[in-house]
């Protein structure tokens, strides 16, 4: 309770604010507004901040500006205030599981999507694919989302083990002594393995050919079909399955030595084909509609399960890659970690590493250090150059935007990891704070978080449950504004971060996707403490 507490003005006539107790109806903190407006080019708007950080009473409250009867919408002061979310969104994944029935008093379906995948390739040859989490509003699985997805999920348990415990989230697994985090991404991991090819390689996807209307999962009667082997698939599958063998070993050592000999296996294959498989990267064929995650380049997939293929068998010659190949991305700095951009990951493993650990070059940890502060210097740089503080450039208003500012905290929070300078943390909370409602738009961009969040996502088994409740599925973050794709090539605003808006029919800003909510997920649980006596089921 004793955190900053901003808000954010656009009444420029505004000179007082209160904050009211919603249990009183008195006021439970008062101040002058100071300073002039400033103007947001992404947004329109005059912005000043108020701070009300000495209010540090519990209780739930709203903002009045100059004795007015409008208000703000409702928020909590309390000692936990990102608790709930960091659950909802985490257990969010369980909602999206395939080849199972989803069971909860709200939200449920039956088994889905059972029948063996058709190889696109050779129509007679059929493979069991089943397991995974749906990708987004539809019920396509793709190899490239599910590694980065597991990628926060794993560094959320291992950046703060102790915050994670069996029976969290009441999930079918609940009661294995396992943490419910681990058996999630347990659940994403042993899909991982059944889209491995004997020779090494992942399949990119198992999807349908054509998106067919909405449905819930079970009513999906179009054959779904297992795509060819690629190398960004099978790098960042390496990597994960590496990363993986470490976190559970612990728990459960035969899952681990599986994952440590589909990690040596996957290795295996980018050996034996050092050049982008496909050539150019990934394709959809003509016939094929969708999420494509058509990616290039390997080099940073490669990059990354080097480090973390070290870190698992401290054979040095996955340090040698490192060392040899770190630089392919050298430009100077870094940018926004995506399922198509995974050097950060790299780097930030290799820093890591322990500056006693034999074959550390401690002049390449030295460059990688500099090269992080760099970065973070020019996010805070980014945030201070507008009031609402959030660290998106005017161009990053792409699809997927909100994925974007939850992947820079994802990096500021890495920078603060690697310095302490608490300037890092602070600027990733702000992110947070965006994502959660202080935004030019005032809408939480997570469903079912706060007084005003998102309620018309397209998620096609939310809004196919609604016989059931009018709400969404909790804890998806939506993909948020969009200033350069447009439904039916209509604008929304003529300014980049209201490009939103709640409306089911529009995926180019309203679809949820499962790297989107993992990244948000992993700042959550890094802002969140859990008391664990608070759960039922726990051990």
């Amino acid at each position: 309770m004793s955190a900053k507490k901003i808000a954010m003005v656009t009444n420029i006539d505004a000179d007082s604010f209160k904050v009211i107790d919603q249990n009183t109806g008195r006021a439970a903190y008062a101040s002058v507004i100071s300073g002039l407006s400033v103007f947001d080019p992404n947004s329109g708007d005059y912005v000043r901040s108020i701070d009300f950080t000495d209010l540090r009473n519990p209780g739930d409250y709203i903002i009045s500006l100059n004795e007015s009867s409008r208000s703000s919408h409702a928020f909590k002061i309390n000692e936990s205030p990102y608790e709930d979310a960091a659950l909802a969104v985490l257990k969010s994944f369980y909602f999206s599981r395939c080849g199972t029935t989803v069971i909860s008093e709200e939200w449920s379906h039956a088994v889905c999507h059972l029948k063996k995948a058709q190889h696109y390739e050779k129509n007679t040859s059929k493979t069991d694919a089943t397991g995974g989490w749906h990708d987004a509003g539809d019920y396509n699985k793709f190899s490239v989302t599910h590694n980065i997805s597991l990628a926060y999920l794993l560094h959320q348990y291992l950046d703060n083990p102790f915050k994670y415990f069996d029976g969290q989230l009441n999930i079918p697994e609940t009661g294995n002594t396992i943490p419910d985090i681990l058996d999630e991404a347990q659940w994403g991991i042993n899909w991982l393995l059944k889209m491995q090819h004997s020779n090494g390689g992942i399949h990119h996807k198992v999807s349908i050919k054509e998106w067919t209307g909405e449905h819930l999962p079970q009513n999906e009667d179009d054959p779904q079909y297992l795509f060819e082997v690629s190398s960004t698939a099978t790098a960042g599958s390496a990597a994960v399955f590496a990363l993986g063998a470490r976190v559970f070993e612990k728990f459960d050592p035969q899952f681990a030595e599986q994952l440590h000999q589909a990690a040596i296996s996957a290795w295996k294959f980018l050996l034996d084909n050092p050049v982008t498989v496909p050539l150019g990267g990934f394709v959809n064929p003509p016939d094929v509609t969708g999420g494509e995650y058509g990616d290039n380049n390997d080099k940073d997939e490669r990059l990354w399960a080097s480090v973390e293929l070290f870190k698992l068998t401290g054979d040095p010659q996955y340090l040698e890659y490192f060392h040899s190949n770190y630089k392919d991305f050298w430009n100077g700095t870094l940018f926004a970690l995506t399922w198509q951009d995974m050097r950060n990951l790299s780097y930030y493993s290799y820093l890591s590493l322990d500056a006693d650990t034999p074959g550390i070059n401690q002049e390449i940890h030295q460059e990688l250090s500099g090269l992080l502060t760099t970065y973070a210097n020019r996010l805070l740089s980014q945030v201070d150059d507008n009031e609402y503080k959030y660290v998106l450039k005017k161009e990053e208003f792409y699809w997927g935007s909100n994925s974007v500012a939850a992947g820079y905290a994802f990096d500021l929070i890495q920078a603060y990891k690697f310095t302490n300078n608490s300037d890092y943390k602070e600027a990733a909370l702000d992110q947070l704070h965006y994502l959660l409602g202080r935004n030019p738009l005032g809408i939480s961009f997570v469903t079912g978080q706060g007084s005003k969040a998102v309620q018309n996502p397209y998620h096609q088994f939310s809004k196919l449950n609604s016989y059931r409740t009018a709400k969404p599925v909790p804890g998806l973050l939506v993909g948020g504004a969009n200033y350069y794709s447009h439904l039916n090539n209509k604008p929304i605003s003529e300014f980049t971060a209201k490009n939103y808006e709640d409306r089911f029919q529009n995926y180019m800003v309203n679809e949820p996707a499962i790297n989107y909510t993992a990244s948000l997920s992993y700042v959550l649980g890094y802002f969140s403490e859990f008391e664990q006596n608070q759960y039922k089921g726990t051990q």
